[in-house]
């Protein structure tokens, strides 16, 4: 790919003094042919992005109009906009496996009339009702809440639907004719009575598991001792049972206890609330945009009273256009049928901070062309182009494609989150090419005919013109100004002096040293923290501090066990009066109650208890059904555990029961999933291992190998994309380690941030892969596109193109987020969480780290010798008349 020049090494011996100065010289020189190929392959690329500007340059106005016409056409899609709701639907993998037994179980195993909370899941009512000083719950005054709470669920709690009035006896679930309540042994006489005589035996009680109805139970030689609340289950079965829970909740704080209180809950209250846990943040919206435009204007400004020059309104058209993607980008997708989802309510605030960057480099393309007093419109246009577009481009592409492999993720939330903010990265880039850069050409042209910014249609002059046209007062401050003759006279305070500063701070090498020292530290701890970040998402999580069901989850997880009961369901059709079946089944159950997380004392198993009963007979499988079928008659607590043909001669399918310890570590219960998943696999005969909950398990054992998978190829793609842009190895190499240690950063630094790998966190690291490569490009692409044959040099002139422009870029969106730290919802708060550690990060890569690196190993052009290693060549400082354009 690369022309070297001839460049004959002797074969002098090894000890020779001149071979390491030899060897040296050749590699220097290798990497400035490498240098001069990029700048040719660069020029090539470059010519066709000028030839477009000044394409550009010649028709802005009715570019300006078509692009803002179709934004607008494209946002009318959004009146097929589509909701997508559902904790399970968007948070647990596509077509997992406990999706795909849950599907295979309820067909062969249809809900029957009696009702068992650990067959079937239905429709509920949740209260837990805790002391208010969390003392011990054992008595009178406890119980009588408990009661008054009882009483009043089943009795003042009611719905009226055509007339009739619906309360709880009408609506629950029914076992034996009465209504299923979990939770009701603590309305019998029985348990206040054994409580009053400290009587009651822990953990069954009177046949009844007390572990998971008990918050905080503390018991001493098999006897409860102590306990600070209790859980109260309604279990509903209705076709009304949705309005009867908003019944429910809108009437239960009103219960008046006396020496307790509440926190409860209904069955699809997480979906419901996950529907509003968004949209009270909206606000959030216009002040980001106001306070990104607001910084845009001042950060653009020259504040001299330079109404020629002056680009405040330029910097706000830039937020305008990237503001302006959102439409269609919403529009597009949803014509296309992808479904919006409460989560893509962030998108807003990404897309506006990759706008912002966009906009800043291309000012500052402009701003390094030659003054407009000797060239015209159109070169200063080719050559922003030339430069800044390249730049842009680059990054655009690169957060386009991780977002565009983000769509592919198991998880329809990441799935359908990277679709919307995929397609707004290419709106937004799109926008900064047509709309943004067509006024970049209007304002260029004002300032060629000395027009003033405000008052486009009123030329104007310098001020001492002003003056001798016997202008006085305001006229002089409010009118005045000159077209900028470089840089100088446009660089805002923002964009000046931070550079400057960075410049100075990079110059020395002692400060070298320190920052080295600095990032090493920072790597270290950024693994370190990587190795324990904690999966899984937390339920509190996912709503925000004011909802009801907040509360709930959080005393959930405080204070109560989390025991699941699994069913253990033979697949195939089986001779049961086997005595090598029996064994077999035997054996798995046996297998499973000795794994560490399985509860050893706890099984429902109706082959166990058909065997201990009188009617047992295994003389033959007709006679064994047949007996079979009488104990289920007699004990229906069995009936819906065994599927029997219609025929009644042969058993298709059973299950069994076993149940967990408590589980708090989400990584725990995924664990526990898939062990028991590895004993039904080595079963000598078929068998499912399924429990409810284990939908949601799926996404604990899913969400780091999905994750690293995504990020893994985003990587690279966004390598392989910046190699085509800018082909030069020790350049890609830089970007790459760099990227990696900002993705490195950001993983570490979730740990001590609090922040778990979930899906929300995963939606967000998707995120951050572009963003990781999109300063270290910029800076990158600067450094080649300078010309100085000295690399302290060439690093000062680079950061005096594009330092400003990524200070400015990173402190608005870091501003732009900030507002997010007030925000309810725990989605915006882990977005600005991780947008502050990706922009801070890979701010300081970009300004700190990557400029020490290049100026050390950075590639040179063969424009001339390397003064390093003889004469000194002058570091120019910011203003340098040194040539910073492209070779």
């Amino acid at each position: 790919m690369y022309a070297y020049r001839s460049y004959e090494i002797d074969h002098c011996s090894l000890s020779s003094p001149f071979m390491y100065i030899r060897l040296k010289d050749y590699l220097g020189l290798c990497f400035r042919e490498m240098g001069d190929c990029y700048l040719k392959y660069e020029e090539k690329i470059g010519r066709l992005f000028g030839l477009y500007g000044q394409f550009l340059e010649r028709h802005p106005v009715k570019i300006l109009v078509i692009a803002i016409a179709v934004n607008c056409l494209l946002g009318l899609g959004m009146l097929r906009l589509e909701v997508e709701s559902g904790a399970e639907r968007l948070y647990t993998p596509v077509n997992s496996q406990a999706s795909k037994d849950r599907d295979y179980l309820e067909n062969i195993y249809p809900s029957t009339l009696e009702f068992y909370p650990h067959k079937e899941t239905t429709a509920f009512s949740e209260v837990l009702i805790l002391t208010k000083t969390r003392g011990n719950m054992l008595t009178s005054a406890f119980l009588d809440d408990v009661k008054k709470v009882d009483n009043y669920v089943r009795n003042s709690i009611s719905i009226t639907v055509a007339g009739t009035v619906y309360r709880f006896a009408d609506m629950c679930a029914k076992q034996s004719g009465a209504c299923v309540v979990s939770g009701d042994i603590f309305l019998s006489n029985d348990f206040k009575q054994m409580m009053l005589v400290n009587n009651i035996t822990y953990p069954i009680f009177k046949e009844t598991s007390l572990s998971s109805l008990l918050a905080s139970p503390s018991a001493s030689n098999g006897m409860l001792v102590s306990a600070i609340g209790v859980k109260i289950t309604y279990y509903l079965r209705n076709s009304y049972s949705d309005q009867w829970e908003k019944a429910f909740v809108a009437a239960i704080a009103d219960v008046p206890v006396n020496v307790s209180e509440l926190a409860y809950s209904y069955s699809s209250a997480l979906d419901d609330e996950l529907e509003n846990n968004v949209g009270g943040d909206i606000l959030f919206y216009s002040l980001t945009i106001a306070l990104m435009m607001t910084y845009a204007s001042i950060a653009t400004s020259r504040m001299n009273c330079n109404f020629i020059a002056d680009r405040s309104f330029l910097g706000q058209a830039g937020v305008f256009a990237a503001a302006l993607s959102i439409l269609p980008s919403f529009g597009f997708a949803s014509l296309v049928g992808v479904k919006f989802m409460s989560i893509v309510g962030i998108m807003p605030f990404l897309i506006i901070g990759i706008g912002i960057d966009d906009v800043f480099i291309l000012m500052s393309g402009i701003a390094d062309a030659k003054s407009v007093d000797k060239s015209s419109v159109s070169d200063r246009i080719y050559f922003m182009m030339k430069t800044s577009g390249i730049a842009i481009t680059i990054t655009s592409v690169t957060d386009f494609l991780a977002f565009l492999i983000g769509a592919s993720s198991v998880f329809i939330s990441v799935r359908n989150f990277c679709i919307y903010t995929g397609v707004a990265v290419l709106f937004c880039y799109l926008n900064q090419m047509t709309i943004f850069s067509a006024c970049i050409v209007i304002h260029e042209r004002r300032i060629k005919g000395n027009r003033h910014c405000m008052a486009c249609c009123v030329t104007t002059k310098e001020k001492e013109s002003l003056r001798e046209d016997g202008k006085t007062g305001c006229l002089l401050y409010a009118c005045a100004g000159y077209p900028p003759k470089d840089r100088r006279d446009v660089d805002s305070p923002l964009e000046r002096y931070p550079k400057k500063l960075i410049q100075k701070i990079v110059s020395y090498l002692a400060l070298k040293i320190i920052i080295i020292v600095i990032f090493t530290i920072y790597f270290g701890l950024s693994v370190y923290g990587a190795i324990h970040l904690e999966q899984g998402l937390s339920l509190p999580n996912l709503v925000t501090d004011d909802s009801f069901f907040h509360k709930y989850a959080t005393w959930i997880e405080e204070y109560f066990t989390t025991e699941i009961v699994m069913s253990f369901n033979v697949k195939n059709t089986l001779t049961y009066s086997s005595a090598w079946t029996q064994s077999v089944i035997t054996s798995v159950l046996t297998t499973a109650k000795n794994d560490k997380d399985i509860d050893s004392s706890f099984e429902l198993n109706w082959l166990t208890a058909f065997k201990q009963s009188t009617l047992y007979v295994d003389t033959s499988e007709s006679a064994f059904i047949t007996a079979l079928q009488t104990f289920l008659t007699n004990i229906t607590q069995y009936a819906s555990d065994v599927v029997i043909d219609s025929a009644g001669s042969t058993i298709t399918s059973s299950r069994f029961y076993l149940k967990t310890n408590s589980l708090k570590s989400t990584y725990d219960r995924g664990q526990m999933m898939l062990r028991m998943r590895e004993v039904t696999d080595n079963s000598a005969i078929p068998m499912i291992v399924y429990s409810d909950p284990f939908i949601f398990f799926e996404q604990f054992v899913e969400i780091l190998p999905s994750t690293l998978q995504t990020v893994g190829i985003a990587i690279v793609v966004i390598i392989v994309v910046t190699i085509f842009f800018m082909p030069h190895p020790t350049l890609i190499t830089i970007i790459a380690v760099t990227l990696f240690t900002i993705l490195l950063g950001v993983f570490g630094f979730m740990y001590y941030w609090d922040i778990s790998l979930s899906t929300i966190s995963m939606i967000h690291l998707v995120m951050t892969v572009g963003f990781s490569v999109d300063f270290s490009a910029h800076i990158c692409h600067a450094y080649l596109a300078v010309d100085s044959d000295n690399r302290d040099a060439k690093v000062q002139l680079a950061l005096d193109r594009s330092g400003g422009p990524i200070f400015n870029a990173a402190v608005s969106t870091l501003l732009g987020v900030s507002v997010l730290g007030f925000a309810n919802s725990y989605i915006f708060k882990t977005f600005g969480k991780l947008m502050f550690l990706v922009i801070f990060i890979g701010l300081a890569h970009s300004v700190l780290l990557i400029p020490v690196i290049l100026s050390f190993i950075g590639p040179l052009n063969n424009k001339g010798e390397d003064k390093e290693s003889g004469e000194t060549s002058p570091i120019p400082g910011p203003n340098s008349k040194a040539r910073s354009g492209p070779v």
